[in-house]
């Protein structure tokens, strides 16, 4: 007989998917939101789902690395 001593839980992986979002369906996804046709909120829901953002991370802390991420405006000369 087989016993499981401290196991609080166990789940089982259920995402039966083999593939995220091909190259083509996110620049789809992003031309959507470029002309206004998504939200930024639907785009990054569309992006999570598909695999592309990790599942853990809201919208908010992904508009937040992606401001982090950009370079420093040049200043301007004149």
């Amino acid at each position: 007989m087989l016993r499981w001593r401290h196991v609080s839980e166990i789940r089982l992986n259920t995402d039966y998917s083999t593939r995220g979002l091909s190259a083509s369906e996110i620049v789809a996804v992003v031309q959507a939101w470029q002309n206004g046709a998504l939200s930024r909120h639907s785009m990054l829901d569309i992006f999570r789902r598909g695999e592309v953002l990790p599942e853990g991370r809201t919208n908010e802390e992904e508009v937040r690395l992606i401001g982090l991420g950009k370079p420093e405006p040049e200043p301007q000369k004149g």
